[in-house]
């Protein structure tokens, strides 16, 4: 089979084990999207640091897995259904505009982004990579196919 392009109309539909209504109508469920190049490199870019000398004159090297997973939310969530704050209420996904290497891209506001902990940051990250290296059979099932 040949190479196949990324799907980059392609959502997904998630829901988390971690909620305890997995699987149930009441259920937390999460919109996610595929990442493009642009947006891939600038995380991965992000994500290792090198500084020379800050740690009594070596090298330093760091990598930001919570942060990259972070950036990842950022731009491969899309949307979410019955995601409610502490009180019960659902809040409200709201986005807004991030350039990246000339690109304009919609993306989590940060209000929200706030609001999802860093276990659930870290599964929605995992889930919005798998998005990214879609399977024959997957790709026949997205809204894109």
């Amino acid at each position: 089979m040949a190479i196949k392009a990324l799907t980059l109309s392609a959502v997904k539909t998630v829901e988390s084990k971690l909620d305890e209504a997995y699987g149930t109508p009441d259920a937390t469920r999460f919109t996610i999207g595929a990442i493009d190049a642009f947006v891939a490199a600038y995380i991965g870019d992000r994500s290792l640091t090198f500084t020379d000398g800050e740690d009594n004159g070596r090298a330093v090297a760091q990598v930001k897995l919570n942060e990259a997973n972070l950036e990842y939310v950022r731009f491969g969530l899309k949307g979410w259904e019955k995601f409610a704050d502490a009180k019960g209420n659902e809040v409200v996904f709201a986005t807004a505009e991030k350039v990246v290497m000339g690109k304009k891209y919609q993306v989590v506001a940060d209000d929200c982004l706030a609001l999802i902990d860093a276990e659930l940051t870290g599964w929605l990250a995992r889930e919005i990579k798998a998005i990214n290296t879609v399977s024959a059979d997957d790709a026949g099932k997205s809204v894109a196919a």
